[in-house]
C-alpha cells in the first residue's frame, strides 16, 4: 500500500481549546478502509527545544524540578517551548538554558530532531548538545517553576538513566547521542 493510500482524510476541523499553552483541534477523520472517527484529538504546539549542556571540564547539567502532570519531581536536562516570534529552535535553545540555568554557550550543534506523540499531537522538538557552557548569569525561571541545576560526569549520568531516577523518554535519548557524539559511547553494528 502506498503512503498516499494510508493517509487519512480530514472531513472536518474545530478548535476546541485556544490558550497561550495549550491547543487543541477536533477532527472528523475517514481511513483509508472508510471507517470514519468523528472525534479524533489533536494537541498543536509551536514545539520545543532540548538543550544537553556539556562543560569544558566534563560535566552534564541536569535539572531536577517539579512537573506537576505526573506529581514528582524528574531530572532532566533544561527544556523549554519555542516561544512565537522564535522561528529558530536554536534562538530558543540558547535562551532556555540561560533561563533555565544561568548558563550558556558560545557552541551549540544540531543532535537530533525528534516527534513527540505524533498519534496525538503536532510536536517537534529539536534536541541541541551545548558544548563548553559556563555560567555567565542568574536562573530567569517562570514563576510556576523551580529548578535546581546539579553538574554530573558523563558515568553518573548512565547511572541515574539506568537507575530509573533520570526516566523522561526523549531526554534519555537525547543524553545517549550525546555521549556518543562526544565518545563516551561507541556505536558497534
Amino acid at each position: 500500500m502506498t503512503q498516499e493510500k494510508r493517509l487519512w482524510k480530514v472531513r472536518s476541523a474545530k478548535r476546541i481549546l485556544d490558550t497561550p499553552y495549550l491547543k487543541v483541534r477536533r477532527e472528523e477523520v475517514e481511513l483509508p478502509e472508510g471507517i470514519i472517527v468523528p472525534d479524533y484529538y489533536i494537541i498543536e504546539n509551536r514545539g520545543w527545544v532540548g538543550i544537553v549542556p556539556y562543560t569544558e571540564d566534563g560535566y552534564f547539567l541536569l535539572n531536577t524540578q517539579y512537573k506537576h502532570g505526573i506529581g514528582l519531581e524528574v531530572v532532566e536536562f533544561p527544556a523549554g517551548g519555542i516561544d512565537e516570534g522564535e522561528d529558530d529552535p536554536v534562538q530558543a535553545a540558547h535562551r532556555e538554558l540561560m533561563e533555565e540555568s544561568g548558563y550558556s554557550t558560545d557552541r551549540m550543534e544540531l543532535l537530533a530532531h525528534m516527534l513527540a506523540n505524533p498519534s496525538g499531537a503536532v510536536t517537534r522538538i529539536w534536541w541541541y548538545l551545548a558544548y563548553n557552557v559556563r555560567k555567565t548569569g542568574a536562573q530567569k525561571i517562570d514563576p510556576v517553576e523551580v529548578i535546581e541545576n546539579r553538574l554530573v560526569t558523563p558515568g553518573e549520568l548512565l547511572e541515574l538513566i539506568h537507575s530509573g531516577e533520570f526516566a523522561v523518554q526523549g531526554q534519555i535519548a537525547a543524553a545517549y547521542m550525546a555521549l556518543e557524539r562526544l565518545g563516551f559511547l561507541k556505536a558497534t553494528l
